[in-house]
């Protein structure tokens, strides 16, 4: 597929941090989509255990999403699964919620 020459203009415009922040965002939603998958579960289904819209984690779901550390805390909860995990120099840290 021929690429954009405005497309990819503007991709070589952003910054490294914007690019570090949406491929982190992206694979925040991989983790979560991977999840779900093992689970058998739809984007629906994550929707009612968080009593949310489907059309609101269907935006989440796109990779653009801004998630707080509470969104994933409460995803991790739902799930019963790991979402984020934050490694330090001195040891690994769990953000997952039992």
């Amino acid at each position: 597929m021929k690429r954009s020459s405005v497309l990819e203009s503007r991709r070589k415009s952003v910054s490294p941090a914007v690019r570090q922040k949406v491929n982190l965002s992206f694979q925040i939603v991989n983790r979560i989509h991977e999840v779900l998958t093992a689970k058998g579960y739809k984007q629906k289904d994550l929707a009612n255990m968080l009593g949310k819209s489907e059309a609101e984690i269907s935006k989440w779901m796109r990779g653009t999403h801004n998630f707080t550390l509470d969104t994933i805390m409460n995803i991790e909860e739902v799930l019963n699964e790991q979402i984020l995990v934050v490694y330090s120099p001195r040891h690994e840290v769990s953000c997952a919620v039992s």
